[in-house]
């Protein structure tokens, strides 16, 4: 069994956050069943986050956990692309309150084109495309958007 690893599950146990004793449970479990792996958008957003100092830090942070660098295949790719093209088809023009529910479409100054809000990017496409043609499951706490975009996912935890 190939378990893949979302970023967010990582940085939980990095910040010890409300998540961190979860998701430690979820890759133990993970791994007394086969492989887990993160794709290099994962690996790239761990070194964004600037809790290591250099590659081989956050290698050996992976490689404390048990956890393998793995190329995501041409079909996950693909498949990364199709969901990506389904979210921006759904997505509302203009802008929500968080607060009260109100709409407004907001168009820019320069060229008039209605504004959209990007609240996923490609990356977390280039998860679930992984995770679904490519592994068995995914640990990750955006159990909602994964159940979404990508249904035949079986994420952890549940």
């Amino acid at each position: 069994m190939i378990t893949a690893v979302d970023t967010n599950a990582l940085l939980a146990l990095l910040y010890e956050d409300e998540h961190a004793d979860e998701s430690e449970r979820e890759l133990r479990d993970a791994y007394r069943d086969g492989r887990v792996v993160v794709t290099p958008i994962v690996y790239a957003e761990l070194a964004a986050d600037g809790h290591f100092d250099s590659a081989s830090a956050l290698d050996q942070f992976l490689e404390d956990l048990s956890i393998s660098l793995v190329e995501p295949s041409r079909g996950a790719l693909f498949r990364a692309g199709e969901q990506f093209r389904e979210y921006t088809r759904r997505r509302p023009d203009g802008l929500q309150c968080p607060s009260c529910g109100t709409e407004r479409a907001v168009s820019c100054e320069d060229c008039g084109t209605d504004l959209t809000p990007r609240q996923h990017v490609a990356a977390d496409f280039l998860v679930g495309g992984h995770a679904s043609a490519d592994a068995d499951r995914l640990v990750t706490f955006d159990q909602t958007f994964y159940g979404s975009y990508f249904p035949s996912v079986t994420v952890r935890p549940t």
